[in-house]
């Protein structure tokens, strides 16, 4: 067997589960007080989404884990074990199934990360929602770069000398076309995946809402209510609809 070392695992999933908590406590927040006061208090939110970004990084960081189990697996040549030994095979078809769970939290938890605020920014931004997004996945793969090739973590940001060093760094990188282009393809492959995941959830979306307007009774109202009688409210303005629509 060839897993990696507990701590390590227990480590990296939980820097990948903080930029999930965060998003939706900052879409919470921020619902809340739109609600509540009508208006929201950025000088607050805005330094939880700069935290937000630092972190995010360690969600996608996860996808590059496979490179260990292509080293053991080239140097152990377990492969060909397996094709002669039932154990051997046990355990190549256990330790893939690993990586795909351990990676694909990782994918999972970028997704669900960033999926809530998209959906709060995405009325309020219009168009602006494009270059947004485009500059979040980038800075998911260079922070990915920052980690893996670098070994730059998201606490260092917190020392000068360190902050100091990655900002070098990328001063490096953006002089590099060719390091630069393959961290913007990363980051396009991110983007697509993030968008393939979008429309699945809004096609869960709909088919819920189908579903449960099925089940609904037909033309009840409140008791005692006449049936032809007009609603009493006025539709929301579209303010209110805007926030409602685009807050979870």
């Amino acid at each position: 067997m060839f897993f990696r070392p507990l701590h390590n695992v227990l480590i990296n999933i939980f820097l990948a589960l903080v930029p999930v908590l965060l998003s939706f406590v900052i879409v919470r927040g921020i619902r809340r007080q739109w609600q509540a006061h009508g208006q929201v208090t950025w000088g607050l939110w805005i330094p939880l989404l700069f935290v937000w970004l630092a972190f995010l990084p360690n969600t996608c960081y996860l996808l590059t884990e496979w490179r260990h189990y292509l080293e053991t697996v080239t140097q152990t040549q377990v492969y060909f074990q397996a094709q002669q030994n039932r154990d051997a095979t046990f355990d190549l078809f256990l330790e893939t199934g690993f990586y795909v769970f351990y990676t694909g939290a990782g994918l999972l938890s970028l997704f669900l990360a960033v999926w809530p605020l998209d959906r709060l920014a995405r009325r309020r931004l219009g168009l602006w929602i494009w270059p947004a997004q485009a500059l979040v996945f980038a800075v998911c793969a260079l922070g990915v770069y920052l980690g893996l090739v670098c070994r730059f973590n998201t606490w260092n940001l917190l020392s000068a000398d360190q902050f100091h060093a990655i900002v070098q760094t990328i001063t490096e990188v953006l002089a590099r076309p060719v390091l630069l282009g393959l961290i913007g393809g990363f980051g396009l492959i991110l983007w697509l995946l993030y968008a393939l995941f979008d429309i699945w959830m809004d096609g869960a979306a709909l088919r819920l809402h189908a579903r449960y307007a099925r089940r609904q009774p037909a033309a009840s109202g409140p008791i005692g209510a006449s049936a032809s009688s007009p609603p009493s409210s006025s539709p929301p303005s579209a303010t209110q609809e805007d926030w409602h629509h685009a807050s979870l």
